[in-house]
């Protein structure tokens, strides 16, 4: 119903946060690849609002939730944001934070390699 939801929060919020950030001289590779877990978190929420309107959960005209008609069903909405939305958020963000870890420990190998040679 509102899953999506959720997960758009945390990218439109990652995004006012990494204006403030200076990428450019940080050193931390974390701020670094903040826009790796920006496209993963904006193209997660895209595909599932195309699949929520896909299945008529979500239409075009207000209140756009089809959810919001009753008050039950809006509670299953926001009880679905907070669960299913919240873990999907969660999942990603993991994920993101093994990729970076990976690619930095690939890094420090490389160079370490280099050196020896």
């Amino acid at each position: 119903m509102g899953c999506f939801v959720a997960p758009m929060t945390e990218a439109v919020v990652l995004t006012a946060v990494s204006k403030k950030l200076n990428k450019k001289s940080s050193q931390n590779q974390f701020v670094k690849e903040v826009p790796v877990l920006e496209k993963m978190l904006y193209g997660g929420s895209a595909l599932l609002i195309v699949e929520h309107v896909y299945h008529g959960e979500l239409v075009f005209w207000p209140p756009f939730f089809t959810s919001m008609m009753s008050m039950e069903d809006t509670q299953a909405m926001i009880h679905e944001i907070l669960t299913t939305g919240v873990l999907m958020s969660v999942l990603v963000t993991l994920a993101w934070v093994g990729f970076v870890v990976w690619k930095y420990k690939l890094l420090l190998k490389r160079k370490k390699h280099a050196v020896v040679r």
